[in-house]
C-alpha cells in the first residue's frame, strides 16, 4: 500500500490526471472514466488513487479559503501508456486538472 506522501510525490512528478469532487460511489467514477477514456481512444489508466481534502490540506499546509473541505474526494491516475495529446483535450472538456498544477496553484495562493 502506498502512503499519501509517496502518492503525492509520484503524482506531482508524474503530473497525474486528477478529478476533484467525486461524490457517491468511487467505483462508479473509476468505471465511468475507464469507459470514457477507452471510448475516446486514450487508453485505460494503469491504476487509480483516492485521497481527500484533509490529505491535501495536511500535506501542503493549506490555510483559510485555500483549504479544501476535509471530506472532498479526489481521484487521480498516472499517465503511463495513455495517449497524452488526446488526454489533454479530454481534460479540458471535463475541466479536470494535472496534480502538479493543483499543487503549484495552491502554493501561489498560500504565498499571497
Amino acid at each position: 500500500m502506498i502512503t499519501t506522501e509517496e502518492l503525492f510525490k509520484k503524482a506531482y512528478e508524474g503530473s497525474y490526471y486528477t478529478i476533484i469532487g467525486c461524490g457517491g460511489e468511487i467505483r462508479d467514477w473509476t468505471d465511468g472514466y475507464d469507459k470514457l477514456l477507452q471510448g475516446a481512444g486514450i487508453g485505460k489508466p494503469s491504476a487509480w488513487f483516492q485521497f481527500t481534502g484533509r490529505d491535501m490540506n495536511a500535506a501542503y499546509s493549506l490555510t483559510g479559503s485555500n483549504r479544501y473541505p476535509d471530506d472532498l474526494q479526489f481521484l487521480c491516475f498516472p499517465l503511463d501508456g495513455l495517449d497524452i495529446p488526446k488526454l489533454a483535450m479530454f481534460r479540458l472538456a471535463w475541466e479536470d486538472k494535472w496534480f502538479d498544477d493543483i499543487v503549484d496553484n495552491n502554493a501561489r495562493r498560500e504565498e499571497n
